[in-house]
């Protein structure tokens, strides 16, 4: 029944989000000079904010990534709506980025869930030390969702706000201030938590760190994604 969970949450973010994202962006084409995008525009930052500020005040690690995904894909219907060109090659990249990104953080949840019986950030304390492939994991995948030089979200997000700066500068800072700065730290604050420190939960039996099997669903994602960086990179 767990793993039935899990599949179903990982194929709503990976798959059936973005095939919204693709329907809006459809309709938006379609309907481009006879409506009017400001009301939408809105509801969107305001999404933005509203999932970022919400970021700080998580202690449920899958509520976290819930709300990063809010965040990232009002982002996209920004980008969509509101950008040019680059920005909308930069919102199509970002959403497969994000799938794959978003799944294996689910995952990951789900890996700490079954060996801690939680996903409380006020349980969960020094994974790194306990777990160690395990916490290096989530560092990677933390670095990766972070939007790093080198990674390919930052190649997406580079796009974005360079066809948002072209349009209003003071709205292409105000999104990058809130998403890239204050929800990114309130989203790397609570992993960090998690993963560095002592150990605050008694464990009388040191849970097992990630298997095989594991370490191919995380890694090969992982592999993946370095390579399509690459290829983004020299392509466009």
């Amino acid at each position: 029944m767990l793993k039935l969970l899990l599949g179903s949450q990982c194929i709503l973010v990976g798959f059936l989000v973005k095939s919204a994202v693709y329907g809006f962006y459809k309709l938006s084409t379609l309907l481009e000079n006879n409506i009017n995008t400001t009301l939408f525009i809105t509801i969107c930052i305001l999404g933005i904010v509203d999932a970022s500020l919400k970021m700080w005040g998580q202690t449920d690690l899958k509520k976290l990534v819930a709300y990063g995904t809010i965040q990232e894909m009002n982002m996209i219907y920004v980008t969509f709506m509101w950008g040019d060109t680059n920005a909308v090659l930069g919102g199509i990249l970002f959403s497969i980025t994000h799938g794959a990104l978003s799944a294996l953080m689910f995952f990951l949840v789900d890996c700490i869930y079954r060996r801690f019986n939680t996903r409380s950030i006020v349980e969960l304390s020094g994974i790194l030390q306990i777990n160690p492939l395990l916490g290096t994991t989530i560092i990677i995948m933390c670095i990766l969702y972070s939007g790093l030089p080198g990674t390919i979200k930052f190649s997406c997000e580079f796009y974005i706000f360079c066809g948002l700066f072209e349009v209003s500068l003071v709205m292409c800072f105000f999104i990058f201030f809130i998403a890239n700065v204050l929800g990114l730290i309130g989203f790397s604050k609570c992993w960090f938590d998690s993963v560095f420190g002592l150990a605050t939960k008694n464990i009388k039996h040191i849970p097992y760190d990630l298997s095989i099997k594991e370490v191919y669903i995380l890694y090969i994602p992982i592999i993946f994604l370095f390579i399509f960086t690459i290829y983004t990179n020299i392509l466009f």
